[in-house]
């Protein structure tokens, strides 16, 4: 991995939403309510049932969250849509992270 670093803090994330983590000119995550993660636990480019890589994030869940007062009313539900965002998101932070992990000719 580009880095070598395994985790990545809230803080950082935001550095990363900023265009500040990995250099002007790289790729950037959404920034404050559209970033669906708040921290990666572990990354990993060689790990992973077939040794392709393997990441792990979580996003603290709480009743202030912006989308549960408008999905559902009186029945609030994360919606779907917003964790198959997350999922992109992390493929894209992925993708960025480990670019040059790629063997020459690979790409």
């Amino acid at each position: 991995m580009t880095s070598q670093k395994k985790s990545f803090s809230f803080d950082e994330l935001v550095e990363c939403s900023q265009g500040r983590l990995f250099g002007e000119g790289n790729a950037q995550l959404p920034h404050s309510e559209m970033l669906m993660f708040d921290s990666i636990q572990h990354i990993d480019a060689t790990s992973g049932d077939y040794k392709k890589g393997f990441m792990e994030a979580s996003l603290s869940i709480n009743p202030s969250l912006w989308f549960f007062d408008c999905h559902f009313t009186n029945d609030p539900v994360m919606p779907g849509c917003l964790g198959l965002d997350a999922m992109w998101q992390l493929v894209g932070f992925f993708t960025l992270v480990g670019q040059d992990t790629l063997e020459e000719g690979e790409h």
